[in-house]
């Protein structure tokens, strides 16, 4: 028989990936990429090509209290086979608004790529407000990409942008899960970007580059960044290194 009780359950579940949660949601606080409860993180906790468990951020969480104690700022949901129903643990917590899109890619990354299980979606701001300059998500990308010598070397292929679309929908979270089975980040125009890794801290990578291609995107306004040509020669020296 079973006795281990909610607490216990949500505890245990959260111990391998405390240090890792608390470090990046730390980061997205001190950095104001979490303004009061925004941001989210989830950890797909099954194996194999289910969807099965996962942890994910409480909603109206602030990041900075899920810094500080992990368990009390995650919720596990467990999901029925074969349907998107699930049961949550505590009973009568709700997970985050964004949860139909960390549902779709989460569902996406245990059948194509299982060994990423982490999702986390944040607001840093100069990448918003760049998407508001540069409205057209396909040149956001080219223009993000051209941004510095690291941008093309490790975002190229690893990053992407997708229309417009409401928050906490089931269609950005289709459209978001459509584009990480081949890509690594999305940009979402005036909201943020959502990262997979095998960690939240390598998903965080992700963010960090998006956003410094960003901030330097906007300090040279409509002055050319690298040429294609340029970005070309960075791949060819990465690889030789």
């Amino acid at each position: 028989m079973n006795t281990r009780t909610p607490a216990t359950q949500l505890y245990k579940a959260v111990g391998p990936h405390a240090d890792d949660i608390t470090t990046v949601a730390s980061e997205l606080a001190r950095r104001g990429w979490a303004e009061a409860n925004a941001g989210n993180i989830s950890i797909r906790l099954s194996e194999g090509p289910i969807l099965g468990s996962m942890l994910v951020k409480r909603a109206n969480t602030r990041m900075r209290d899920l810094a500080r104690n992990p368990t009390e700022g995650l919720c596990l949901l467990t999901f029925g086979a074969g349907d998107r129903s699930y049961s949550v643990v505590p009973k009568g917590t709700q997970p985050s608004t964004e949860l139909p899109t960390h549902v779709a890619v989460h569902d996406m990354l245990a059948r194509f790529r299982h060994h990423d299980r982490v999702v986390v979606h944040t607001h840093p701001t100069a990448l918003i407000g760049l998407t508001h300059r540069c409205p057209d998500h396909k040149k956001l990308v080219r223009l993000l990409l051209s941004a510095c010598t690291e941008a093309p070397i490790l975002l190229q292929d690893r990053l992407t942008a997708v229309p417009f679309l409401p928050p906490g929908t089931s269609s950005l979270g289709r459209a978001t899960a459509n584009a990480l089975e081949r890509y690594s980040a999305v940009v979402w125009p005036g909201h943020g970007i959502v990262a997979v890794g095998r960690t939240a801290a390598s998903a965080l990578d992700l963010v960090e580059l998006t956003e410094k291609a960003a901030q330097i995107a906007l300090s040279i306004g409509s002055h050319a960044g690298l040429s294609p040509a340029q970005q070309k020669v960075c791949r060819k020296a990465a690889r030789l290194e």
